[in-house]
């Protein structure tokens, strides 16, 4: 019920111009998205979650909100994808970005849904979960996306009929004037 509200909220301030609030702090992503994995792993015992590293994982960003983002895509990937296949999540570091890539083995997303599919409250058709279920208020991506870009970064998505991959695209340090704010709170 907490996470439903703190959604609520997140979009209420996103929809009256004032963005996700972000804390940015030099931290090691890498422990970051093990941390959370564990956490869903626990959550969802009988769902493989594999995990990968690659490079220096180091960044500023606000280590709370990053795990968020990664929940919302695991928690998707786990929910719409083929429950035999494991949900893979690769974290990439390069010279001046991060990247998080989650795969997932299941339907496509139908193009016209892929469109819109960061859009608040939007849901497409068949876009029920395997349980059959339509949980959540579907802001989920939304949040994700807006948590990316108050990081100075992006999200995408692509699906075909083998797998649906998202890649969570963040500066190793946000924009200057993120880092500003959260010094001023």
């Amino acid at each position: 019920m907490q996470g439903l509200l703190d959604d609520m909220l997140d979009f209420s301030r996103t929809k009256l111009g004032l963005g996700i609030r972000v804390a940015p702090a030099p931290v090691e992503v890498a422990a970051l998205v093990a941390d959370e994995l564990d956490q869903l792993r626990a959550a969802h015992g009988t769902q493989r979650i594999e995990f990968g590293v690659t490079g220096d994982t180091r960044a500023v960003c606000d280590g709370r909100r990053i795990q968020q983002a990664l929940g919302n895509l695991v928690a998707n990937a786990i929910k719409y994808g083929q429950p035999t296949a494991a949900v893979q999540v690769a974290l990439t570091g390069g010279d001046s970005e991060i990247s998080i890539e989650v795969r997932n083995r299941g339907p496509a997303i139908p193009p016209s849904t892929l469109r819109r599919i960061f859009e608040p409250l939007e849901r497409g058709a068949g876009s029920q979960s395997r349980a059959g279920s339509q949980d959540g208020l579907g802001l989920g991506l939304f949040i994700t996306r807006e948590i990316a870009r108050a990081h100075g970064g992006e999200v995408d998505a692509r699906s075909d009929a083998s797998e649906t991959v998202f890649v969570v695209r963040l500066p190793r340090r946000g924009p200057d004037i993120q880092m500003e704010s959260a010094n001023a709170r």
